[in-house]
């Protein structure tokens, strides 16, 4: 009964149109003074001690973090190298908003920040390229939405905060789930652009597709070999004279500083394309095959060194005439190399945010609010002095914004916490869970009812408030049941997820409108296709604990 008159009283605050905050202030309020016996001095303490929690402080962190990148450059930059790799297939700016989303969702940890960041530029370019607008608005709505899945994530912030679960866990339970995601959206988005025979994106128009696949796997690995290799070797050298991690740090930094002088020079680009590509790969090849075959034979060594390498350009060669790449070095895949090494140099700095983040939790350095807060430091460094498209002037602007939107969100946890303190207070969760295992409703079921009702739940309420009222409420019922903590905040993310791209309150929906100035209604039409695919996906998730706890138990983050 007494569930009831809370759930009532918050729902008939609501329904008269009252923001989420204030509706749960004063139905705690109510309910604290009219049908309780809990001293007021409590209320005011509980007030404070809610929003104590160290890992409360991430949440402004990552909202600094995620506008100064959404205002400083970083987005266009991820566009042009997904469309570099990904552009020549069937839907190809499509697929580049996808792989784009869910790199800018690796350093953002916010979905309509990303559909903010991502949709504002590529939305347009879709509609001039010769795509409907409804395609381009339904891959950016719910592409968008990965902003909370892959890590760093808002909503696992908040999750933690109301279970006190990890949150450095709970952003490596999210990595695979949402590379599984973001795949199935571009298998999604291929098949539809094949099925209209929607335009690709050719940086090289006289090729049929697998010739461009080919060039741009080339490319990609170019990419890789020019990123990784020149620093290895040059601190192995270094390594002779310094000792520890040092001779790596600074042949790192003296090779990114030499970079955007290569990316300028077909010469020195050339150079080093055939120095590691064309003769490092089939030496290297060749030193690791010796020593398998422990053969110690000069005349032997050099003769496997000589096939090895006249096999390997000969492969290139072919691969580059089958390209149609260049008309007169064939053998070096050079141009489409070029054009992908530019594109992936170019956006390098805000990839290297990933880096940040999940290496510094991974490694110990430092704890998912200390990520936050490099993540800020970092993201404003990148946008302000290396790309330099936010200018100070505009600094105080942005700070401004991460502000309202931080305080907003804050004000929610507070009376949540309140919320969640009447609920605990009334045992309303330990009454549930009992109900649940007296009705003989098993973890399969259980969780089938959990999903139907936060999918309802997102008909009416946003993402936030929805975990904060609703995961102590399941917490322990999924405890009972023996479900893991880390594997259930999954569950209500991806939820949160699906409930960001369906009207009436989707705020993915609200920012997608906006841009590509579409009524909800058509926009609703729009993003069925991908819809359907999240709800599939939401099943996988649910029924198949791997996905989320493979590679934290791989790391040792869960049991």
């Amino acid at each position: 009964m007494t569930a009831l008159i809370i759930f009532g009283l918050l729902f008939a605050l609501m329904l008269t149109g009252m923001p989420i905050s204030i509706s749960l202030g004063l139905t705690v309020l109510t309910f604290l003074f009219t049908m309780t016996q809990v001293p007021i001095e409590s209320v005011a303490l509980k007030l404070f001690t809610g929003i104590e929690k160290f890992e409360i402080m991430a949440i402004p962190f990552f909202i600094l973090a995620g506008n100064f990148l959404t205002h400083g450059g970083v987005a266009a930059r991820m566009i042009r190298f997904a469309t570099s790799m990904v552009g020549h297939l069937h839907g190809g700016l499509g697929l580049a908003g996808v792989m784009a989303c869910a790199l800018f969702a690796a350093v953002s940890g916010s979905s309509p920040a990303t559909v903010v960041a991502i949709g504002s530029i590529l939305l347009p370019a879709m509609v001039k390229a010769g795509f409907p607008k409804r395609f381009g608005a339904g891959v950016i709505t719910t592409s968008g939405a990965l902003g909370i899945l892959i890590p760093p994530s808002i909503v696992m912030v908040m999750y933690s905060v109301a279970t006190n679960s990890s949150v450095g866990a709970l952003f490596m339970a999210g990595v695979i789930p949402g590379l599984i995601l973001a795949t199935m959206l571009g298998l999604t988005t291929w098949y539809l652009a094949r099925k209209h025979n929607y335009p690709r994106v050719m940086l090289f128009p006289d090729r049929t597709a697998l010739q461009a696949t080919i060039g741009s796997a080339f490319g990609g690995f170019f990419a890789l070999m020019f990123s990784i290799a020149p620093p290895f070797a040059i601190g192995k050298l270094l390594a002779l004279w310094l000792d520890g991690g040092l001779p790596y740090l600074l042949a790192t930094l003296g090779w990114f500083a030499l970079i955007p002088w290569t990316t300028r020079s077909v010469w020195v680009a050339r150079v080093v394309y055939i120095g590691l590509v064309v003769v490092g790969i089939p030496v290297y090849a060749s030193i690791l095959t010796l020593g398998a075959f422990e053969i110690s034979s000069m005349g032997t060594a050099v003769a496997m060194t000589g096939l090895i390498m006249l096999g390997w350009i000969m492969l290139i060669q072919a691969c580059g005439k089958y390209t149609k790449i260049a008309p007169t070095f064939r053998f070096e895949l050079m141009w489409e190399s070029l054009a992908v090494w530019r594109a992936f140099w170019e956006s390098v700095w805000g990839l290297l945010l990933i880096l940040v983040v999940m290496g510094g939790i991974y490694t110990g350095v430092f704890t998912p609010t200390e990520a936050a807060a490099m993540s800020a430091v970092y993201a404003f460094f990148v946008a302000v002095f290396v790309y330099k498209d936010l200018k100070l002037r505009d600094v105080p602007r942005v700070l401004l914004q991460s502000a309202n939107m931080s305080a907003m969100l804050l004000y929610i946890i507070t009376n949540a916490v309140m919320f969640s303190f009447i609920m605990t207070n009334e045992n309303i969760p330990q009454q549930l869970a009992d109900w649940m295992l007296t009705q003989g409703l098993g973890p399969v079921a259980f969780l089938l009812a959990v999903n139907v009702l936060l999918l309802v739940a997102g008909n009416v309420m946003e993402a936030s408030s929805i975990v904060l009222i609703m995961a102590p409420i399941l917490f322990p019922v999924a405890i009972k049941l023996g479900i893991n903590p880390i594997h259930f905040g999954i569950l209500i993310t991806v939820n949160m997820e699906v409930g960001m791209c369906h009207p009436p309150v989707g705020l993915n929906m609200y920012v997608a409108s906006g841009i590509a100035r579409m009524g909800i209604t058509e926009l609703t039409v729009a993003v069925w296709p991908w819809l359907l695919t999240m709800l599939v996906f939401l099943g996988l998730v649910t029924y198949i604990p791997a996905m989320s706890l493979w590679l934290p138990r791989l790391l040792g983050m869960v049991n």
